[in-house]
């Protein structure tokens, strides 16, 4: 897995906030991609810690 991978979930995130005004949201997902890419990578594919779930869970959500 790897960078092809990200792209496809945020093709899918991307798609599902196209049309919003959910600021929470995309103020989050903000926060997220300015991460570098290994952590960002670690909250999708691996294990992270229970409190860096519930941050991005929202996002997480998006994905699927």
């Amino acid at each position: 897995m790897g960078i092809k991978e990200l792209d496809v979930i945020f093709s899918k995130i991307y798609q599902k906030l196209s049309n919003t005004h959910d600021i929470e949201t995309l103020s989050l997902l903000e926060d997220l991609l300015k991460k570098e890419t290994q952590y960002i990578f670690d909250i999708f594919f691996n294990e992270i810690s229970q409190f860096e779930k519930e941050k991005y869970q929202k996002i997480i959500d998006l994905s699927k």
